[in-house]
Parts: C-alpha cells; structure tokens; sequence
C-alpha cells in the first residue's frame, strides 16, 4: 500500500494526506501527483536521477525525487530537491504543498504556515492549501480556524473528499458526533476508496453499538485488504462478540505480514485463553509475544494467568511479582497474587 504521510491529531488519528497533485487547475485537495509510468524493476530513484541528469530544468522531476527520498525517511535531501524545484519555479503550488508536509516532518509549524499561506498568494482558488490549514489549525485546536478553512476550500468546491474528512475530524474534537458523522459519509460517498473517513464512520457505529457496525466493518476489509487497521478491528470485534475462531483467522493473516508483531501474538494467546480455554496454545502465544516484546507486562501477566490455571502458583507468583516490579500499581497482577496466597490458606 503506498505509504502517505500522517498528520497526528489530538490523539484522534487524524490522518492529513499528502496533497500534492499536479495541474493547478483541479483545486480540489483530494487527487494523488500525477507520476510517469517506470520500468518498476529498476530503482525508482536512479531513474530519476537520470532523468534529471538529461534535464535539470524540470522541477516535477526534483518533486517526483523528493516524494521518493521523504518515503524513504531522507528528509533534507528532499528539502534540497523542493528548493531546487522551487527556485526554478517560484510560483509552484505543488512544490510549496510537498515543502510543508517536509515543515510537518520537521515539526516546524511556523513554516508550514507561512508556506500554505504563500502557496495561496499564488493560487487563491486552489483548495489544497486551505485543507492543509484546516488540518494545522485542528492540531493546535483552533477549531473555528479549521471550519474556516474548510468552508473556504469548499467553496472552491462541493466535491472535496478531505475538506469533509478534516471537518468531521473537527467535530469530533469538540464532541459534537453526529456532526462528525455527517461529514464522514458525505466523504465516503464522494470517495470510496478514501479510508480514513470509514474507518471513523466505523468508530463511531462501535461506540454507539449500531447494528450497522459488524457489516461496515466487514466492508472495509474487502473494500480495503491492504489496510491491515481494518482486519485487526474486526478481529477485535470478533473475538469479543462470540467468533473466536474467525478472530484467530485473522489474526493469522495479519500475522503473515507482521509474523513478529507482539500485539498479535499476543492477541492470539488472549482469544485462546479467555474465549476457548485452551491453555497450553495461550502459553505458547503468550510466550512468542515476550519473545517480540520482553516489556509488553500485559503478556507477561497473562503469561502468568494462565500459568497460575494450569496449577503452576510458584512460577505465576513470580511473574505478577515481576510484573509489579515494573509497574507496582498493576491491579491485576495484586489480584493474581492475592489469589494465590488464598489458595494457601
């Protein structure tokens, strides 16, 4: 899945998609770059450097390089080639929106402002930067700021996938959910290939416990089988919600991605431990989760648990022993150890 960069957002997830399409003339903030057709078995990046070693005077093919080095975490090479983009072309939208999100890497907020702004001098009807604004102003919670933006970028245009995505967002930090909800789905309907706002529809049928909830859920994962958030939420739904089994089929096809994810070790362990009391498997699973992750105390504690109703008190003690040693408030690590001194008595 091509990998985008990620705008954090009050802790909600608030995913601000890179917008850095060409053609001025499209201004609605939701169009991917426009990029030529490569041999794909050769390096991507050393194409381009031919390229611009045939013709240094094109600036797409200095953004085109950029986009390829800030994916590759090479931030201030990208920096260099945007600059380079933008001296031969001042008045480059394109450029001054891929300059802001390498201002985001940097965590520079002034300049991503200031960018977005002159970015806007030069066109006032591009609708790109006013969403990136909106999404800025929702970061540092000024929210009437934000539907500013929003409002403003739709006035470009009604058809703006991510100006709805940012103002649901927006809603949703000032707890105003039905709203949000609105928004989010006039985003699904004008793009349904645009993830963020259904996995936000799906966060809200959840928390509401809409019967709607399991099937949208099942949706995204065949709308969106590279989305691995999508399969591990309904996998957590679930197992939670008498399919185990299925949870664990899951679980396993995320793990043919992530064969070492300590989470989903994990999570293994846990389906077989409290949904179908298989103790031995949750041992196992339990076990290969520390292995990932000798720190993750909640498998440590349940590694414990299940020690502990298998008959085995002296090595469970032990680990909640360990377990607060770590961290002394662990609730259910005092409990497993009070169960145990009952079990003295």
């Amino acid at each position: 899945m091509k990998k985008r960069l990620i705008w954090l957002c009050l802790g909600m997830a608030l995913c601000l998609v890179a917008c850095n399409d060409n053609g001025k003339n499209n201004n609605q903030g939701n169009d991917e770059p426009k990029v030529e057709e490569v041999d794909v078995t050769k390096d991507p990046l050393k194409l381009i450097d031919d390229s611009i070693a045939m013709d240094e005077n094109r600036p797409d093919l200095y953004l085109r390089r950029a986009s390829i080095l800030m994916s590759r975490e090479q931030v201030g090479m990208a920096m260099m080639d945007v600059n380079k983009a933008i001296q031969l072309d001042p008045k480059n939208v394109d450029a001054l929106l891929m300059l802001s999100d390498i201002y985001y890497q940097m965590g520079d907020e002034s300049n991503i402002t200031s960018t977005l702004n002159k970015a806007l001098e030069i066109d006032p009807y591009d609708a790109r930067p006013m969403v990136k604004l909106a999404e800025l102003n929702l970061l540092q919670q000024n929210f009437n700021l934000a539907f500013g933006y929003v409002d403003n970028a739709l006035k470009v245009s009604t058809y703006n996938p991510k100006a709805y995505f940012v103002r649901g967002m927006t809603y949703m930090a000032k707890q105003d959910t039905a709203s949000a909800l609105k928004n989010f789905l006039i985003a699904r309907e004008q793009d349904g290939s645009f993830y963020d706002p259904q996995h936000e529809i799906c966060k809200i049928y959840l928390a509401q416990h809409n019967p709607l909830a399991e099937g949208f859920m099942r949706s995204l994962v065949s709308g969106f089988p590279d989305v691995p958030m999508a399969r591990y939420d309904l996998a957590l739904f679930l197992q939670d919600n008498g399919h185990p089994e299925e949870a664990l089929a899951h679980y396993d096809t995320l793990l043919q991605l992530s064969p070492n994810n300590s989470r989903l070790l994990f999570n293994k362990g846990y389906v077989y431990f409290v949904y179908l009391g298989e103790n031995e498997k949750a041992l196992d699973y339990f076990n290969q989760s520390l292995q990932s992750d000798p720190n993750y105390l909640d498998a440590l504690y349940n590694k414990g648990h299940v020690l502990e109703q298998m008959g085995d008190y002296v090595q469970a003690k032990s680990i909640y022993t360990q377990v607060l040693s770590e961290k002394p408030n662990y609730q259910l690590a005092i409990q497993g150890i009070n169960r145990i001194a009952n079990q003295s008595e």
